[in-house]
């Protein structure tokens, strides 16, 4: 009786080991040949027909072994039906268990792969985002050095200091996400001065300075400077009708950038949108907070969310 136990237990192990190697490498196999993503409908009943086949065999041919090798007589009629109707019944929800773990896996793997695809197209717009700068900047802040060498050398060489530092800080900042609040008006104020050089008496620019309450707050890179420069590029500036930009907070929640509404063109209520759907887009990938923008007869306001790093 014991013996019987024992054979029996040595056959139910070969026909495990069997049948776990030899689908796996069924699946090897058909992986090469007819590969799921390609011939799904087809590789599924291949792989199911196949893999029940190959299962019966295996579990017919160990049971004739054992047979013959403990009782040297062959199992009868009876017993072979038993044993393939039994065998189906294991072999079929097994497979089953087995496609669905499979597919579980595939789709997951798939998952994953898709979002790191979004993340990284995200992270690149969003690079490209961060590194704009009107090149019109450029060209008209040389101009303005250009004038200053020959009128007043030491004037000019602090607009090349400021010059300096508003291009320093885009080449530090450019790969960041997000940057104290503070260091991002240090910058400003830098840039403001290359743009009083160049308007002079035409713009009129006030910035505070940063409340303790704020110091731990942080905005986007370059976003207070694309809004100074979408205020510049949008409005009429002169001595007789100067532009008034002011840059204050309220409270811990927001930064507002309001500017005195002249439109170059009487009448147009129309203005370019790239430099706040640039800005858009940057917060919408780093908070749920939304970017608030507002335009009167008097005055065109936009109010930044102030965030906070994780720590």
């Amino acid at each position: 009786m014991n013996s019987f136990y024992i054979v029996a237990m040595a056959w139910i192990i070969t026909v495990i080991l069997l049948l776990w190697f030899g689908n796996k490498y069924i699946y090897f196999l058909l992986d090469r040949s007819i590969p799921w993503m390609k011939h799904t409908t087809r590789r599924f009943f291949i792989q199911l027909v196949v893999s029940a086949l190959y299962s019966l065999c295996c579990i017919n041919l160990t049971y004739y072994l054992f047979k013959i090798t403990t009782n040297s007589t062959p199992p009868d009629l009876t017993q072979v039906m038993v044993l393939n109707v039994y065998g189906l019944l294991f072999t079929i929800p097994l497979l089953s268990v087995n496609f669905g773990i499979y597919f579980m896996m595939q789709w997951k793997k798939a998952q994953v792969q898709a979002n790191q695809l979004k993340e990284d197209s995200l992270q690149a717009q969003l690079s490209s985002l961060r590194m704009q700068l009107d090149p019109h900047f450029l060209f008209n802040n040389l101009n303005v050095l250009a004038s200053l060498i020959d009128k007043d050398r030491d004037e000019a060489q602090n607009f090349l200091d400021k010059f300096a530092d508003v291009y320093r800080y885009v080449l530090q900042h450019k790969k960041e996400e997000l940057v104290p609040l503070h260091t991002e008006l240090e910058f400003i104020k830098a840039y403001c001065h290359l743009l009083k050089k160049r308007f002079g008496e035409g713009l009129v620019i006030d910035i505070p300075g940063v409340p303790d309450t704020a110091r731990a707050c942080c905005i986007p890179p370059l976003s207070l400077q694309m809004l100074m420069e979408n205020a510049v590029k949008h409005n009429t500036i002169s001595r007789d009708q100067p532009l008034r930009i002011r840059v204050y907070l309220q409270g811990k929640q927001w930064i507002t950038v309001e500017n005195a509404y002249q439109p170059l063109q009487k009448g147009a209520v129309v203005r370019s949108e790239s430099g706040l759907e640039n800005i858009r887009k940057r917060y919408q990938h780093l908070s749920a907070l939304q970017v608030n923008v507002s335009c009167d007869r008097h005055f065109f306001k936009v109010d930044l969310p102030l965030l906070e790093i994780d720590e």
